[in-house]
């Protein structure tokens, strides 16, 4: 069900598009990516709306920044000084559902 293409995937990331080397790591990075939007998002029900929800732009500028940190920080420890952003929940808080 993947909204986003592996050509957009490499453009965000700045990867020539005739580089492959990458191409199943970044490929299981956006299905993780999505995986996650959609239980967060709680779309797990309905294969079409979750596929109109992520092809929302605010929604794919989420994954794709989300693909990028799986793929820089492939590690589960980091250990610079780096923090994690949370523009990619931001990003996704407008769409989840919030029920009583």
């Amino acid at each position: 069900m993947s909204v986003i293409t592996l050509d957009e995937v490499k453009q965000h990331l700045n990867i020539p598009s005739s580089y492959t080397g990458d191409d199943t790591l970044l490929g299981q990075e956006r299905d993780a990516a999505e995986a996650y939007a959609v239980t967060f998002l709680e779309l797990d029900d309905d294969e079409d709306i979750a596929a109109e929800m992520l092809a929302k732009p605010q929604i794919k500028q989420a994954l794709l920044m989300l693909i990028a940190t799986l793929y820089n920080s492939r590690e589960s420890e980091v250990y610079s000084g780096t923090q994690e952003t949370k523009a990619f929940e931001r990003l996704l808080y407008q769409f989840k559902p919030w029920g009583v």
